[in-house]
Order: structure tokens, then sequence, then C-alpha cells
């Protein structure tokens, strides 16, 4: 089994300086606030910014960033393509970035190859009771980099639509201006927005509608 693998950030770890956050560590008083640094704090190996077929949207809420946070689909939607920005890593250092993005203290992401090229499986994440533990408890496999896996991670349900922060958009909108595309930044985030109404609204209207078709016991 190989010790690196690529995790793909499509939110405000397109910022290097904000995905390094995780390796490395910061405390209370940086622009992001405390995080525990990885086992290993080693840069990235490589990185490289490209697109993958996975709608980005923004719902439920953050705690970090006081809005709604970005997720991208399960499903593979090649019309609605996200920019991401990969990072090569050891796997010990992919582990621990996703405990922390679910606000764990330690998390099993499992044997990552045995799921296929646009396959997730959901993380088995200890969530205590509070609603903002486990935001990001599906792991994604995307195509491979390099002839190494790919992953990112992002929600296993469609959460309730929520607005996301100007500072987290402000966040996303400097990572995506630091990457090397021919992109119009600002649609590419406005369409995210709208796009995020069509998904939650079509998950709630198919969650009413299998609830409307669902047996019923009658109480004798």
């Amino acid at each position: 089994m190989s010790d690196r693998l690529w995790y793909v950030s499509y939110g405000s770890n397109l910022l290097r300086e904000r995905f390094l956050t995780y390796v490395t560590g910061s405390d209370e008083h940086s622009e992001f606030g405390a995080h525990p640094p990885a086992p290993s704090t080693a840069s990235p190996a490589e990185q490289r910014w490209l697109w993958i077929d996975h709608a980005l949207y923004f719902a439920g809420v953050s705690q970090r960033w006081t809005g709604a946070a970005a997720f991208v689909s399960t499903t593979v939607d090649s019309a609605n393509r996200s920019v991401g920005h990969g990072y090569l890593i050891d796997r010990v250092q992919f582990a621990h970035l996703a405990a922390v993005e679910n606000v764990v203290a330690a998390i099993d992401v499992g044997a990552t190859e045995t799921l296929g090229i646009g396959q997730w499986t959901r993380l088995a994440v200890d969530r205590e009771g509070e609603s903002f533990r486990g935001k990001y408890d599906a792991l994604l496999r995307l195509p491979d980099i390099d002839g190494r896996p790919a992953f990112t991670l992002t929600s296993s349900v469609v959460r309730e639509l929520g607005e996301p922060s100007s500072r987290y958009l402000s966040t996303i909108r400097r990572g995506l201006l630091s990457a090397d595309l021919d992109l119009d930044v600002d649609a590419y985030l406005d369409a995210a927005v709208e796009r995020s109404v069509e998904i939650t609204s079509a998950h709630r209207d198919s969650s009413s509608a299998a609830e409307r078709c669902s047996p019923t016991t009658e109480m004798r």
C-alpha cells in the first residue's frame, strides 16, 4: 500500500495557506483559527489544479465560518464540474485532515484503494450528539493522478440550504485566483450558490415524496 495519496480540495482548502493549517497546525490567533498539527508536518510532495466531475454547492452550517459550507455531489456530474486543488500528502496526514474536518479526535479512513473510481463510502464518525460533527463523512474516490489514488471529502447527505459567509467565499475566491486556470471566478461561485438552491430543493422534495409513499402502521 502506498504511503501517499492525492487529497483534492474544492472549498477553502483551495487556498494553499489555508490547507497547510491542517498540516503544520495553527493557533487561535491565526487567520483560520486553531488547528492541531498532523503527525507529519511535511509539505505536500506535489500539488495540482484540476477539474472534477462533481457539482459544487453550499449547504448546512459551518461552526468555523458561521455560514453554509462547501460540498460536492457524491454523484458524477460532468455538466457541472468543480475546480479542485490536489495535494500529494502522506496517508497519515489525510487521516488527520479527515478527523479535523469532522471535529473528532481521530478517524479511520480504511482501505481507501478498495473504492472504485466515482464510488464513495461513509466514514464512521462519532457525532457525540453535536450537529457540527461529521459534516464531511463521505470519502469519495476521484480519478487517479499520475497513477496514485485521489480522494476528496464531502457529505453523505444533502444538508439544508444555507448561505455561505462573505469571509468563507473570500477565502475560496483567493484560492481560485491563485490557480493557473482560465476561469471567471465570480461567475463560477455565483453558479455554485444558485445550484445550491436546486440541489437542496430536489433533495427536500424527494425526501418528502419518500415519506408520503412509506407505509404506515395503524395503531389498534
